[in-house]
């Protein structure tokens, strides 16, 4: 029994890394590892909603700089070392799920009774939220023009902004 919790958790855990489509309703696994008298896995998803999402205005952009050496510097026959900022957020918080299971056994169902049951569980998740440097009016090179952040503050700003962003399109899956 203890093998196949261990095997559920592990499909659980790889439809949730494989980002499997909002309307995907379940997913049949043939996995080894099972009991030598099983020979798959159907998982059905119940339910499945977010816990604890981050607050917005709690968020803090990480930032790290770095100086390149870049041409035409906006739009100028400027060349120069120049330093450029990039910045991210972390976002975590988790996924509750309900789900039922189905040991489907080997030679058929006249050669044993499948097994079904239901299960429920947290699986975290982590988001890294990058600031998209064509916020920043600051670039270089002409073709193709690349954006760079020239603060660090625009650099957070941005990153704060879209992971706020991404924070408000959680918010329809977030549990009742």
């Amino acid at each position: 029994m203890l093998k196949i919790k261990i095997l559920v958790l592990f499909a659980v855990a790889f439809c949730f890394a494989q980002s499997i489509n909002t309307n995907s309703r379940s997913v049949s696994v043939i996995a080894k590892g099972l009991p030598e008298q099983y020979t798959s896995l159907r998982i059905d998803t119940l339910s499945r909603c977010i816990q604890n999402l981050p607050d917005p205005a709690g968020l803090v952009a990480s930032t790290e700089g770095r100086t390149e050496y870049l041409k035409r510097i906006s739009g100028t026959d400027k060349s120069d070392y120049v330093k450029v900022w990039d910045s991210k957020v972390q976002l975590v918080y988790q996924w509750k799920y309900r789900l039922q299971y189905l040991l489907m056994p080997q030679g058929g169902l006249e050669a044993q009774a499948p097994i079904f049951r239901e299960t429920e569980g947290t699986a975290p998740v982590s988001e890294t939220i990058t600031g998209d440097p064509q916020d920043s009016d600051f670039f270089a090179f002409s073709s193709p023009r690349r954006y760079y952040f020239d603060s660090q503050e625009l650099a957070q700003n941005s990153a704060v902004k879209r992971a706020r962003q991404r924070i408000t399109e959680l918010k329809g899956l977030e549990c009742k």
